[in-house]
């Protein structure tokens, strides 16, 4: 689904294609090359290409002439986000007609951006003999597949590697993580609560504390609005962007729900309150149960003006597996832990219309829902949705969440396996870099986690066995993962103690 800026704009006149087979094969048959607009639905800088490069008439009548022009959302797209994002949004991306990548920048005022399209194309007439006789893409050697002997079972050593990565980019003055810029990062807080479980170090504990309290007391929080958003711009949690996606708060419930059931400190329950209060009156669509993608705040044009009165809200109505999944599970803990069932009616509605509105006729999930269901085979989908099925089974006990886990699992185990160790991240390759399939850390740690839990359920050992493929796969110094590592930190820490934190 094609969607542009709020604001006034004229970016519709260009005739955009969604990324698939269909652009590419256009692009063939017209001897033209593509231009990829990689964007997100809350990115200002997004919004003013929209409103500037992309409403000039000259850029507007080049690109229909010269250019196959592609637009993708980075929620809508992961698997393309993950493969040509350039250090943020948007992301610009120019491609032969082959896939071959022919340069990328980010954004890009109106005059700049047409002197760019003039200077690619021209280059590409000059040098398309030489491209195609080289017929590669620069995704032959960006592939993320594990290539080094596959690690003996994890243990205690390999969990203490990744323990001393997170906790070495612990901010131990304003909390989070990284010196700068900060954001939510759910799965490091969870990571740092199961530790603190499994070895009452306390300066996990501590550190998950001391990161939500400075959320709840900072500019993070909207202390108006509810809720909490994406990103501050400074250490101190100040400057925040004013994106609020519900992968995130469902992540942040989480965290809370499980330091109030380790500490009993009342706060924490009172901040999942709020998260929750913030996600039924904005993120959850009353006909169906669904929750929505992300609320964003724009200011009224024109920009100058802070007053909070000068700035409207947009929703991302679209409906996401892998995040709905997760609200699911953090709905399902809120009821365990703070005792009320209403928590659980509501997840289990939710979950049942991602069960009917977005499984694939083939046993899997599909991404997204936008009045019909888009793009299938993502394992990040398939490992969050069993997490929440499987999280259903243990609220409920009824047989069908667990015979619905094991169809994920077995779609998963069949179509998604890696021969060289650990899980792709797409079913199917598609054109260009999409072409090769890869195995990434922060995915693999969540399937992992799924698997060890559906072997805990059903007493079946493979799954134990499938889970341990994903866990024994990344080798390499975890360092060079960074925060990323967290999420597999989490399922390595199931594996080992075998407990985990719902």
């Amino acid at each position: 689904m094609i969607r542009f800026s709020p604001n006034p704009n004229r970016a519709n006149l260009i005739r955009w294609h969604e990324w698939g087979d269909e652009a590419f094969r256009k692009a063939q048959q017209q001897d033209k090359p593509l231009m990829l607009f990689l964007t997100a639905f809350w990115c200002r800088f997004c919004q003013r290409m929209d409103e500037g490069a992309f409403s000039d008439d000259e850029n507007i009548a080049l690109l229909n002439a010269y250019f196959v022009a592609i637009r993708a959302e980075d929620t809508q797209r992961p698997d393309v986000n993950t493969r040509y994002n350039l250090n943020g949004w948007p992301t610009i991306a120019f491609m032969a007609p082959g896939g071959e990548l022919l340069g990328a920048t980010n954004y890009l005022p109106s005059e700049e951006f047409g002197n760019l399209l003039a200077r690619l194309y021209t280059g590409y007439q000059e040098k398309k003999e030489e491209i195609r006789s080289a017929g590669k893409t620069t995704g032959e050697t960006s592939s993320d597949t594990p290539t080094a002997k596959m690690r003996e079972n994890p243990n205690d050593s390999t969990l203490s590697e990744v323990t001393t990565v997170i906790m070495g980019l612990a901010d131990r003055v304003h909390g989070g993580y990284g010196s700068g810029q900060k954001f939510i990062h759910p799965e490091a807080n969870s990571f740092l609560l199961c530790r603190y479980e499994a070895t009452k170090n306390t300066d996990y504990l501590d550190h998950a504390r001391l990161t939500l309290d400075r959320m709840r007391e900072g500019e993070m929080h909207d202390h108006q609005g509810g809720g909490y958003f994406r990103t501050c711009s400074n250490a101190d949690w100040s400057r925040p962007h004013r994106e609020k996606l519900l992968v995130e708060q469902a992540g942040l419930l989480t965290n809370c729900l499980h330091t109030f059931r380790l500490t009993q400190s009342q706060e924490y329950a009172d901040m999942a309150e709020d998260i929750i209060d913030y996600l039924n009156r904005r993120l959850s669509d009353p006909t169906n149960g669904a929750f929505y993608g992300c609320e964003d705040f724009l200011r009224i044009e024109p920009a100058e003006a802070s007053s909070p009165e000068e700035l409207f809200s947009i929703i991302d109505a679209c409906v996401y597996t892998d995040a709905g999944a997760q609200a699911v599970i953090a709905y399902l803990d809120a009821a365990e832990i703070l005792g009320k069932f209403v928590y659980k009616e509501r997840a289990l509605q939710a979950l049942e219309f991602l069960w009917d509105q977005c499984r694939n006729p083939e046993g899997g999930m599909f991404h997204y829902f936008e009045g019909v269901p888009r793009v299938s085979g993502l394992l990040n989908d398939q490992a969050r949705m069993g997490t929440a099925l499987g999280q259903a089974h243990k609220a409920t006990n009824e047989i069908k969440y667990l015979e619905r886990a094991k169809q994920l699992a077995e779609f998963i185990l069949e179509r998604l396996k890696n021969p060289a160790g650990g899980y792709y991240d797409i079913a199917d390759s598609g054109p260009a870099y999409l072409s090769f399939r890869l195995t990434l850390i922060e995915q693999n740690g969540p399937v992992a986690s799924f698997l060890l839990a559906l072997a805990e359920r059903t007493k079946e050992l493979r799954y134990r066995d499938a889970a341990l493929w994903a866990l024994s796969a990344f080798p390499a110094d975890f360092s060079s993962y960074g925060i990323h590592a967290a999420g597999f930190g989490q399922a390595l820490n199931e594996f080992v103690n075998g407990n985990t934190i719902s």
